[in-house]
């Protein structure tokens, strides 16, 4: 299944997990509204590719 989104490349398909945050953590992104998901998955993926190994 591919995810489109209006004015984005489309993306991979995408895994649903359970995740436990800090609420604070949690909180941070939800009150930059709509989208918040998105946004700690672009967080992570950025953090993976500034770890590449070698």
């Amino acid at each position: 299944m591919m995810i489109m989104k209006r004015g984005l490349p489309p993306t991979q398909t995408k895994r649903q997990v359970t995740l436990r945050l800090d609420a604070d953590v949690l909180d941070w992104f939800r009150d930059m509204g709509h989208g918040y998901q998105t946004r700690i998955n672009s967080v992570l993926k950025a953090y993976k590719q500034a770890h590449k190994p070698g």
